[in-house]
């Protein structure tokens, strides 16, 4: 955004350099002042970054309306390459930043329904409805969402009884279709849609990319981990072929880093090397106990310590993907 872009969004809403300045501090807890936004309208000075993210939302939702949703799918079919955390941590960044945000669970053994602090066992004897429900077409899945605190995300639980329903959609011609089809209502309420996939190419995740207009792989920077890329990519490429021609790959977050490690390095240098001409490969996540302890306290990492360790890595992926909901909102505008 440069400041030509700032002074048309100001004029927009007929707000004077102080009032534009007073708004900005409301919303940002910053102090910035007239003169401040002056340099920054004649770009003498470098309109800082959390002021660029915050305009560049308030652009992207019009009148306080949210959607259409960009629906982004996270997957790998190795588990314990770090899906969740990043799911969740990346849906945190954006929900903090006004947009409205749902997480789908699309794995049976629900971890990021307990990640963000739902007790499964409490869920389950309550007899509360589910991912599995709303699959089976008994209710809709604006009906099952769970608000997580005060923070402005959601979730659609998970339970194990989305094994079974993985069971009856493999005897459907039609199965990998049944969430695509449930999340047409709810793409005009939410800004991002996120779906957090089993570590396995069954059904769950086959709904989660047939689903998805984006997909990125989170991968650990070790060598099992990377070759499931490699089969997911394969998995991807026919699915474009046979039914989903602009499903996309966002890039690979590589996880659980750990720089001192040879076996670490030498993994992300081929990541580099064999797919970084064609796919973004984001700056490596590196390996830290808090995403653990704030998945045991039920809440995200950097929703409790926004500069814990990897949180620029994060906030690399959320800008990416916010770019990208913008370019595609851009485009549906113009056509």
């Amino acid at each position: 955004m440069r400041g030509e872009d700032m002074r048309l969004l100001r004029e927009e809403r007929k707000l004077s350099q102080p009032d534009f300045a007073a708004w900005l501090n409301e919303r940002l807890e910053r102090r910035y002042d007239r003169s401040k936004i002056s340099r920054w309208e004649s770009n003498s000075e470098k309109i800082p970054d959390a002021v660029v993210r915050f305009l560049l939302k308030e652009t992207a939702i019009v009148d306080g309306k949210h959607g259409p949703a960009l629906v982004i799918c996270l997957a790998n079919q190795k588990g314990g390459v770090g899906k969740t955390t990043c799911t969740v941590n990346t849906a945190s960044i954006l929900a903090r930043e006004g947009y409205r945000v749902l997480i789908i669970d699309a794995d049976p053994q629900a971890n990021a329904t307990a990640h963000l602090g739902i007790d499964l066992i409490e869920y389950e004897e309550g007899r509360r409805k589910s991912l599995a429900h709303v699959l089976r077409e008994e209710v809709a899945i604006e009906d099952i969402t769970v608000p997580v605190g005060d923070t402005g995300l959601e979730i659609a639980p998970s339970s194990i009884e989305l094994a079974s329903v993985e069971v009856e959609l493999t005897a459907d011609a039609s199965g990998p279709m049944a969430l695509r089809e449930r999340l047409q209502d709810a793409r005009q309420l939410y800004d991002f849609i996120f779906i957090d996939c089993p570590p396995n190419l069954g059904q769950c995740t086959a709904n989660g990319l047939v689903a998805s207009d984006i997909i990125v792989i989170p991968c650990q920077t070790e060598y099992l981990s990377s070759i499931g890329v490699n089969h997911l990519l394969k998995t991807i490429n026919k699915l474009k072929r046979r039914c989903h021609p602009s499903l996309a790959v966002l890039g690979i977050l590589p996880t659980m880093h750990n720089a001192r490690l040879n076996q670490h390095q030498v993994t992300l240098e081929q990541l580099h090397t064999a797919l970084g001409s064609t796919l973004r490969i984001f700056p490596p996540v590196p390996r830290a106990t808090i995403y653990g302890d704030a998945a045991l306290a039920g809440r995200a990492a950097l929703e409790a310590v926004p500069d814990a360790p990897g949180a620029a890595s994060y906030r690399a992926l959320a800008d990416a993907i916010a770019a990208e909901r913008r370019k595609r909102v851009e485009v549906a505008n113009v056509a």
